[in-house]
Formats: C-alpha cells, sequence, structure tokens
C-alpha cells in the first residue's frame, strides 16, 4: 500500500491520574487497563501498525511484555493528542493515518476503528471521531459524561460538558455522547501542538475544541459499540462487571 494510505493506531497512556491514581496500570482484570484498549487496536483490521505511546518506565516495560509495540514520548506532552503527534513524528512518513485510542477507553469497537480510518481515506474530513446517542437524564446532565453536537453533514458543530443542546421545548434532537477516540491525517496531527487556542479547550478540558476554533473539520461517526471511558472508581468496577459478564456468555 502507498505510505500516504496506511494507517497506525496510537494509544498515549501516562501513569498520573487525577481522579483514579494509576489508572492506566490498574489491573483487577488479570490485565492493565490500558492493554484493553491495545487488544482493541489489535483486533482491528485497518491498522499497519499499532502503538503505545508513554514517557513512563513502567508503562513500557508493562507494553512490551505483552508485546506490544512502544515509542518513547516526552514528558511535557499536555494531551493525549500531543503525545500522538509526538509518536507520529517519531513513526516517520510511513502512514497518513493515525487514530489516537485513549488508553482509558478499554471497550471500543475495533468495527469502529476501521469505520474511522474508511472515513478518513475517503476524504470525508480530515480528522473525525465517534458518538453515540444518550437518553438516560442523568448522564446528559453529567459533567464528566462528554457531549457533542453535530450538523446536517454529521460534522462537530461543539463539544462540551454542560447539557448541550438545551432543551427549551419539545424536540426531535438526540443528545450524543462523545467516545474518547480521534482519528487524524498525518499533516492535521503533526500541526495539532502548534495550534493557538482561545482557551475554549482549557476551560471544559477539551483538547478537541482547539481544531473547531482553528476551523478544522471533524467527522462525528455513529459508533456501532457503546463504550464508556473510564474516568473514576465506579467507572472502573462497571468495567469489570461488563467484562464478567462477557467472559461468561
Amino acid at each position: 500500500m502507498n505510505d500516504a494510505r496506511r494507517a497506525a493506531a496510537i494509544v498515549p497512556v501516562r501513569l498520573d491520574s487525577q481522579r483514579l491514581p494509576r489508572k492506566a496500570m490498574l489491573a483487577e482484570s488479570g490485565t492493565p487497563l490500558f492493554l484493553h484498549t491495545w487488544q482493541r487496536a489489535v483486533e482491528a483490521s485497518a491498522f499497519d501498525r499499532v502503538v503505545v505511546a508513554t514517557d513512563s518506565d513502567e508503562i513500557e516495560v508493562a507494553a512490551r511484555d505483552a508485546g506490544a509495540d512502544v515509542v518513547r514520548t516526552s514528558a511535557g506532552c499536555r494531551t493525549g493528542s500531543e503525545r500522538c503527534a509526538e509518536a507520529a513524528g517519531e513513526l516517520g512518513p510511513a502512514y497518513g493515518f493515525f487514530v489516537n485510542i485513549q488508553g482509558d477507553w478499554p471497550e471500543v469497537a475495533p468495527a469502529d476503528l476501521d469505520a474511522l480510518v474508511t472515513c478518513l481515506r475517503s476524504g470525508s474530513a480530515p480528522t473525525a471521531t465517534l458518538a453515540v446517542p444518550l437518553t438516560e437524564p442523568e448522564r446528559i446532565a453529567d459533567p464528566n459524561v462528554v457531549k457533542v453536537v453535530r450538523g446536517l453533514d454529521a460534522r462537530a458543530l461543539y463539544f462540551s460538558r454542560a447539557t448541550i443542546p438545551f432543551v427549551r421545548g419539545a424536540h426531535g434532537v438526540t443528545h450524543l455522547r462523545h467516545i474518547g477516540v480521534y482519528a487524524f491525517d498525518r499533516e492535521t496531527l503533526l500541526q495539532l501542538p502548534e495550534l493557538p487556542s482561545s482557551g475554549l479547550a482549557e476551560t471544559e478540558s477539551l483538547e478537541q475544541l482547539r481544531l473547531l476554533e482553528n476551523g478544522i473539520p471533524m467527522h462525528v461517526l455513529d459508533a456501532t459499540g457503546c463504550p464508556w471511558g473510564i474516568e473514576s472508581r465506579p467507572d472502573y468496577d462497571a468495567f469489570l462487571e461488563r467484562l464478567h459478564h462477557s467472559n461468561r456468555s
């Protein structure tokens, strides 16, 4: 395949985490959390290479012990996508498309990862992500659940921890929950760390807003799976329960 068409999956992982200490290395399932995510990427068919990107010796050892390819990145990366951009630079021009699969999304569907790569190769947009319908009122109001609003062309209009869209009266709009996976073409990913910010991304603590406020379109695909990110101990416990039921079935 032409290098410009090849795709790599990057799983950015850091050891420090404020809400759930050492989240990436939680292993009550028998496997460190981030390696569940790595395995989902390995199971996808679209990738010519799958790597873990980290600045941690401990993460690197665990990854290599599991057979994962590792790219070391600096400790100065502010976001997962910045870590992916640094890793993409290390991988060189052999890949034209990259998917950033945050290490705390262990249940993302391989088929959805494949769909992201297909979307980029079609030229629909230089970046793409995933979303699923959100119907539970308590989840819609939860600031830890990121919502996305998209236009008729399926491109993201805005992401927020607030309830968007605000429902004032009768409506037919479905709320959408964002899934923390991002696909980029090479040029867009490499320029991301240098993009200026108005402060929106920092205010919401949502890195993807830097793309939107710089006029870079992001296609929002409907996910076939319904994964949840792991942000807290209850999230991790719920993941363990789902994994237990899945292994029994």
